[in-house]
């Protein structure tokens, strides 16, 4: 049997649905989790050090806080602290969005190159404690 695809923030609509609504124009593949790491990341362009705290994660990507605004598309080489006993999370993506937020600091979206599924399923294991 033949079962639809759809991205996470997609619902499929019934042919005779009569509001026809757009989706989100949110391209999550992955559910993001509301999280509190400590967390430092590297501009792999400049080579500029930078830490903050990442806010959420999922297996696709990350919310960074820090004092930083990033220019989208910038590639970084991230290390979360989950606090689980072993070495930070390594990771590397790229950024997709910036903004100042409520306080002087910047969020940040990033998008991770390769999703790293072993490295977020530490991220489930805390998350469940």
């Amino acid at each position: 049997m033949f079962y639809p695809r759809f991205k996470s923030n997609e619902v499929p609509r019934e042919e005779n649905d009569s509001k026809k609504t757009a989706t989100s124009s949110e391209q999550r593949m992955f559910s993001r989790f509301r999280v509190n790491f400590p967390t430092r990341f590297r501009n792999l362009n400049v080579g500029r050090r930078g830490e903050g705290r990442c806010i959420d994660i999922g297996a696709g990507g990350v919310g960074i806080e820090s004092a930083q605004a990033l220019d989208p598309r910038t590639p970084l080489e991230m290390w979360i602290d989950v606090a689980d006993g072993f070495d930070p999370i390594n990771l590397k993506g790229r950024v997709v969005w910036s903004r100042r937020a409520e306080s002087e600091n910047y969020q940040t979206g990033v998008v991770f190159d390769c999703p790293r599924l072993i490295a977020f399923s530490r991220v489930l294991k805390m998350l469940r404690k």
